[in-house]
């Protein structure tokens, strides 16, 4: 009965522990990796999460779109929205599509991400 008692707080300790590190975080891709090889992820699918570290949106009529960086803590990347931009500061996971060759401001970017899905903290 004493063994009980110990392997039971354990376990909900690992349990807690895999709930707040986020059981999705192997799903994520490090951002120094799509910038260090772009090439492998163009045109594919990924999951980035960090910082929104800039913004520049675009108020149009019919959406408002624009663009916003993210920080990861191993490199910054730029994601294309058409759903408005987060503010600096918040804390966001982002699905989308790696693509290049956009021009945005009078800025070219090399790698980019195009939003599908966006969460934020």
């Amino acid at each position: 009965m004493k063994r009980l008692h110990l392997i039971v707080p354990a376990a909900l300790v690992i349990i807690a522990a895999l709930v707040l590190t986020g059981c999705n975080s192997s799903d994520r891709t490090k951002i120094s990796s799509i910038l260090n090889h772009s090439d492998a992820y163009m045109n594919r699918e990924v999951i980035v999460a960090g910082e929104v570290s800039r913004t520049y949106e675009v108020n149009l009529v019919i959406a408002e779109a624009g663009a916003y960086q993210v920080d990861d803590g191993t490199g910054k990347i730029w994601v294309i929205t058409k759903n408005g931009v987060p503010r600096e500061g918040r804390k966001v996971g982002v699905k989308g599509i790696v693509s290049s060759g956009i021009k945005l401001g009078g800025e070219t970017f090399g790698a980019i991400i195009k939003e599908q899905d966006r969460r934020t903290r």
